[in-house]
């Protein structure tokens, strides 16, 4: 009885980080500073190009379509962050912990990703081209669909690697 009331608290703390901003910001303390604390909050659409935001906090936060080409996260905590079809053009994630994003359609064409983590990650659709890529850990990440940053396009079902 104990095991399934434990197991069942897991789960719902588990399932937590997909919808725990769907609804409103949960962090409105928020301030898009460098080594910002910006954990959970609702930052969907947000227009902040060139912004330096290095060494921050970003779990679970939600950048859903934001215009964010240039900015610098750099060294930053963006495990569970949503990117969806954000642009990223340019942007500076190197050394960043991004396991388990949610970057699918995003344009992270030109991004310098060198050093960072990409654990479970969703890059389906996502756009690479031009990108730095040296020492990234890309496992299990999806990039099915992905442009690589040879310009050529991830077969479907890529885990860990671009396949043609």
């Amino acid at each position: 009885m104990v095991r399934i009331a434990l197991l069942a608290s897991v789960l719902a703390v588990a399932g937590l980080p997909a919808l725990a901003n769907d609804m409103e910001n949960v962090n409105p303390s928020c301030q898009l500073v460098p080594e910002a604390n910006c954990g959970w909050a609702e930052l969907r659409k947000l227009k902040a190009p060139g912004k330096d935001l290095h060494d921050g906090q970003f779990m679970a936060t939600r950048f859903d379509e934001a215009e964010l080409p240039g900015a610098n996260f750099s060294g930053s905590h963006l495990q569970l962050v949503n990117f969806h079809r954000a642009n990223l053009k340019g942007a500076d994630f190197s050394g960043s912990h991004l396991h388990a994003a949610n970057l699918v359609g995003t344009d992270l064409s030109g991004a310098n990703l060198e050093g960072a983590n990409l654990l479970d990650a969703n890059l389906a659709g996502a756009n690479l081209k031009g990108a730095r890529i040296g020492r990234v850990i890309w496992t299990a990440a999806n990039l099915s669909g992905t442009t690589w940053v040879d310009g050529r396009v991830c077969a479907a079902g890529s885990k860990g690697e671009c396949r043609n």
